[in-house]
């Protein structure tokens, strides 16, 4: 599988708060391919996950980003300290409402936060939620950014496409659980059905994620109630 073969995630994070010359903190780096090419021109790069082999993968690469273990939820910087702090898909998977809570502490007051997180409704999210479901996750996200500490500056949402060789590479993608069994690749060629109809045998598979990107700034005042 081929997941945002052009970069359209690293194109419209540059866009929106292009990171050169930043102390910039990832939240939820994954293996780290976005990582290294966002901290090309940066000052200081810090990409932290919980995942221990993900931060291992990471670590496995060159280039300017420094990989640690570490939650959003519990970060373990001080006040102010970056000028830049981005979440890519990361933060539904935690308490989002305190990872936003941590990300305004490190953030400095003229500082910028990012955050990437794929829209529930979304084609390609809907193989996920087969397999456990994170409408509500998402939801949750969505509700936490809309009442925090930070002022909404700008939001836009883009498609990126992920692109499959065939059923059998489709079926091998871990959607939240291991490759699928006779049970999960029922599901999953019943949902891509409703997508694309009839699959011939050898045809390349192309879904889209739907992805909402927030630009954010640091507020005072209470935070939002709802």
């Amino acid at each position: 599988m081929i997941y945002d073969k052009d970069n359209l995630q690293l194109s419209m994070i540059q866009r929106f708060a292009a990171p050169d010359g930043c102390t910039v903190l990832e939240i939820g780096c994954g293996d780290g391919r976005l990582s290294v090419m966002l901290a090309r021109d940066t000052r200081r790069y810090i990409a932290i996950d919980p995942d221990g082999e993900s931060v291992t993968k990471a670590r496995r690469q060159t280039g300017n980003a420094e990989f640690f273990i570490g939650s959003g939820e519990t970060l373990p910087f001080g006040e102010a300290l970056f000028d830049r702090v981005i979440f890519i898909l990361s933060l539904h998977h935690q308490n989002s409402r305190q990872a936003l809570m941590e990300a305004h502490r490190v953030l400095n007051p003229a500082g910028q936060m990012i955050i990437l997180e794929p829209a529930a409704d979304g084609e390609f999210q809907q193989f996920f939620h087969l397999f456990d479901d994170e409408t509500n996750a998402l939801t949750s996200a969505v509700h936490a950014i809309l009442h925090s500490q930070f002022e909404l500056i700008c939001q836009e949402e883009f498609s990126v496409p992920a692109e499959f060789d065939d059923l059998a590479d489709l079926y091998q993608y871990p959607f939240d659980q291991s490759p699928a069994d006779e049970t999960g690749r029922s599901k999953i060629l019943a949902k891509l059905r409703q997508f694309r109809g009839d699959i011939k045998e050898g045809q390349t598979i192309q879904l889209f994620d739907t992805i909402h990107i927030y630009s954010l700034v640091k507020r005072t005042g209470k935070v939002g109630q709802g």
